[in-house]
Parts: C-alpha cells; sequence; structure tokens
C-alpha cells in the first residue's frame, strides 16, 4: 500500500538531495510486527504494518516530519512517553511520531484511530497514514529552492487531490 509514497519521497529526495534528506529505515517483517505487538500489548492496524513493512518508520528533515521507528515507539510507550497527552488518560494512545512543530502523531489504542495532538494540546483526527504521507509529499515538492516540475510526482498529487 506504501510503497508508491516512500519510492516518491526517494524520488524528491534524490533530485533534490540539496533540499530534501530523508531518512527511512529497513523494513520490518511480520514477525517483527509480532513481537513489537507482543512486547507493547499494542495492536497495530493493518496499515501501520504495511508501513513498517515498507520502511521501519522514516525522518523528513526538511518538512521536519516523521514516523518514529518501532524500537523508539516501544521504548517512549513502556516509559509512558504519552502522559502529557490527556491529563491522567495518556494510557489511551500511542505516539507514533511528529510534524516537528510541536505536534505529534497518536493512534488510540482502543479503536485504531489516528489523531493529530496538536501544539495547544488538541486532538484532531486524521483519516488515514496514507493521507499523512501525501500531506508529505506534496509539502516536500512546493518546498525546494531548484523547483523542477516532475510528471510522476504532479500524477500522483493530482490522483490524492482530496487527501490535501
Amino acid at each position: 500500500m506504501f510503497k508508491e509514497e516512500i519510492r516518491l519521497m526517494k524520488l524528491l529526495s534524490e533530485k533534490y538531495s540539496d533540499d530534501i534528506d530523508i531518512d527511512f529505515g529497513e523494513a520490518k517483517s511480520k514477525d517483527e510486527l509480532d513481537a513489537f505487538e507482543e512486547a507493547t500489548g499494542v495492536k497495530l492496524t493493518d496499515e501501520l504494518k504495511e508501513l513498517y513493512q515498507e520502511s521501519n518508520g522514516f525522518d523528513s528533515l526538511m518538512t521536519f516530519m516523521n514516523f518514529w521507528d518501532l524500537e523508539t515507539i516501544e521504548e517512549n510507550y513502556k516509559a509512558g512517553y504519552n502522559d502529557w497527552i490527556e491529563e491522567g488518560d495518556g494510557n489511551k494512545y500511542i505516539v507514533l511520531g511528529s510534524t516537528g512543530g510541536g505536534e505529534y502523531f497518536l493512534m488510540e489504542l482502543s479503536n485504531g484511530h489516528y489523531l493529530r495532538y496538536g501544539d495547544e494540546g488538541e486532538i484532531m483526527p486524521i483519516d488515514s497514514i496514507k493521507d499523512i504521507m501525501c500531506w508529505n509529499i506534496d509539502s516536500l515538492y512546493e518546498n525546494v529552492r531548484d523547483y523542477e516540475s516532475d510528471e510522476i510526482i504532479e500524477a500522483y498529487l493530482k490522483k490524492n487531490a482530496d487527501r490535501l
């Protein structure tokens, strides 16, 4: 499901290497995903499993958007790194990454819904991880200094305009 998004982010990173630097983690196997779920008691959504089977997180330095690798998620979760989300209610969420602008990506543990936690403490729904990936690709593409039109990226963004 995320092969296209990872491929496009890599394409942008290669084409505009002076502006865009994205670090991708090594893909996880089904056994490694199962081990994460067992160690944390957290049930990953099918969408997250697909993402982590393509890349164990990513760090998009230009847009400051990142999805943490599973090891960081597990370490932070076990350390209680979600207790600041809602006073006394942090155990309802797991932190998946951040926008770098004081906002975090969360997953609600009871139902697998994705949320964005704003820098003012507001919690906003996100329909899908694919939406986040699309926003990142659009932002990367719009913010390069030596912009060159790219038919592949433009076709992707046109096809996914409803996500932007």
